[in-house]
């Protein structure tokens, strides 16, 4: 763990939390944060762990997860470069209510609690910004609730397709890559459905020509049919 060189600052820029700030601020900012670094399948952290940090990915993959007593797992996001977590134990300092794993080597900016807190009294504008970032955060939860229980199978795997591609995507002449490695146990856990569903929904999504599947990689070619396949659903 090393502190976080001034060099550095600019990656915050890529954070929804800190775009809106001055070149002052953002220095001010980054001399109270850490950098951190995470091998490739390393638990960040556990359910229930004591909270107290603010994580913000630079590079890298990580995996937010829920677990319940007999070992079932529902994968509640999968972030990448710019996304960040942990914000709600800041406000609240309550325990972690999931896990974090990194998918890849991974590095990140932490921000303690006590940082936070201060840094939110002391700049008006910065607390106006996070109070945006947190409702845009609230709604798509609001809408993950209602796609499970307005949404059939195909509708919710085609969401789910189409958020992974506007957080990971990568444009090519093809469609759009989800730029992260993704099994059929993935996707099934983030849609609340069985692998074998999933397997039988995606197979009608490549005959209908709206995605390809090779190994772990999807690239969505059709966004447009997902997107209707939502709207007959009821999405």
């Amino acid at each position: 763990m090393v502190n976080l060189s001034n060099s550095a600052a600019e990656n915050l820029k890529i954070v929804p939390f800190f775009t809106h700030l001055s070149q002052t601020e953002t220095s001010n900012l980054a001399n109270r944060l850490v950098e951190r670094r995470f091998n490739s399948g390393q638990i960040i952290f556990h359910m229930g762990d004591p909270a107290g940090l603010l994580y913000i990915i630079t590079s890298g993959k990580v995996k937010i997860a829920y677990a319940s007593s007999d070992g079932q797992e529902a994968v509640l996001a999968i972030l990448g470069a710019g996304d960040f977590f942990g914000e709600l134990a800041l406000l609240d300092d309550s325990p972690r209510s999931a896990s974090a794993e990194s998918l890849e080597s991974t590095q990140m900016l932490t921000l303690h609690r006590d940082e936070f807190l201060g840094f939110i009294d002391n700049n008006p504008a910065f607390s106006r910004q996070v109070l945006n970032v947190l409702a845009r955060r609230i709604r798509h939860l609001n809408n993950q609730i209602s796609d499970i229980f307005f949404l059939d199978l195909p509708a919710r795997l085609a969401r789910t397709l189409l958020h992974l591609a506007d957080q990971h995507g990568k444009p090519t002449e093809e469609g759009t890559v989800i730029d992260i490695s993704l099994t059929q146990t993935d996707l099934a856990e983030m849609t609340g459905a069985t692998r074998v569903s999933i397997n039988k929904a995606l197979g009608r999504f490549r005959r209908e020509n709206w995605v390809n599947v090779e190994g772990r990689t999807v690239t969505v070619l059709d966004p447009d049919a997902l997107e209707n396949l939502i709207h007959i659903s009821g999405g």
